[in-house]
């Protein structure tokens, strides 16, 4: 959808034409910001239009400070501050090109020949507000409300308060193995029996014991845990190939899920230890900002919109691997 710029009183140009009319700007842009991600020094956001060809830039100095306006959740109601400067470690820029841009060629080192600057003004002051907001999320099929998620966000975004069934101290909305039994939750889960809302209707409980499986580290009941059924040749993957049995009928099924033992087929044995897999969860981070009182030398503006920059990633407590 698009969303509009709005400007609460008329960016004027501050110069006048020979007959003494005042011309005003409008600054109509889309709001949904774009970032250049090749600068090691700053970041670049922006926002470009055609007819007439324009972008609002926004430069802000790369350092770690900064850098958790993209990653970590500000504080509600209270927005970070940056203090725009012309030549300083925040700028913004209103910027007008001899034809429209193309892809992300406005942040290209080396600009391509044929596209030229007609108009290039920094603001000399103003003001930025910065309001970071995050979501969480394990993808495993489950919304984070069924999975428990209760409490405030702490400084970190992480609702630690949370339901955390297996205790391993991650709570379950990011924990992408509910019960530690190094199944994975979506696959615990039948997810084709999701309602509207995300929620399951059709609970898998293979041992019938009244525990889901995703929160069981016992799926079939045969007394071995399900990690501990797997004999793999790295290990923590009860779902490898290595890990099928077949069963009475015929059937190849995992071991984990199967605790017929007639002596003739095996599926209770307890293989070794090799730990818990590591943790991923998705991060998806929009950072909004409102800029006040962007003095130009062309344009005077009280108040800006300049829109909101979305990105996500994966958070891992897999340890970084020394070289």
């Amino acid at each position: 959808m698009k969303r509009h710029l709005y400007i609460f009183f008329c960016l004027v140009l501050l110069v006048s034409c020979d007959d003494g009319d005042i011309f005003t700007i409008d600054l109509d842009f889309e709001g949904e910001l774009e970032r250049c991600e090749n600068d090691i020094d700053s970041y670049i956001i922006y926002d470009t239009r055609d007819s007439p060809n324009e972008a609002l830039l926004l430069i802000i100095e790369r350092d770690d400070a900064n850098e958790l306006l993209f990653t970590t959740p500000t504080i509600t109601d209270v927005p970070t501050e940056l203090t725009i400067s012309e030549t300083g470690e925040t700028q913004f820029i209103f910027r007008s090109f001899n034809r429209a841009l193309e892809d992300d060629e406005l942040c290209d080192i080396i600009p391509p020949g044929d596209l030229v600057i007609t108009d290039d003004d920094y603001a000399d002051s103003g003001t930025v507000y910065v309001t970071t907001t995050v979501e969480d999320d394990d993808n495993d099929g489950l919304t984070n409300e069924y999975e428990g998620l209760s409490g405030e966000a702490s400084a970190d975004g992480i609702y630690w308060d949370s339901l955390d069934s297996d205790e391993d101290g991650i709570p379950d909305y990011i924990d992408q193995d509910d019960d530690n039994d190094n199944v994975l939750t979506i696959y615990e889960i039948d997810t084709d029996e999701l309602d509207d809302d995300g929620n399951p209707t059709n609970i898998l409980d293979t041992d019938e014991d009244g525990t889901p499986d995703y929160l069981d580290d016992d799926d079939d009941g045969d007394g071995v845990l399900t990690r501990l059924e797997d004999l793999s040749e790295d290990g923590q993957d009860p779902r490898a190939f290595d890990n099928y049995v077949t069963n009475t009928e015929g059937i190849d099924i995992y071991r984990y899920l199967y605790n017929y033992n007639d002596g003739v087929i095996n599926a209770n044995e307890e293989f070794e230890d090799t730990g818990f897999i590591y943790n991923i969860y998705t991060r998806s981070v929009t950072t909004s900002f409102i800029i006040e009182n962007a003095g130009f030398e062309i344009i005077s503006s009280d108040y800006i919109d300049f829109g909101t920059f979305e990105n996500s990633f994966d958070i891992t407590n897999e340890p970084e691997d020394e070289d």
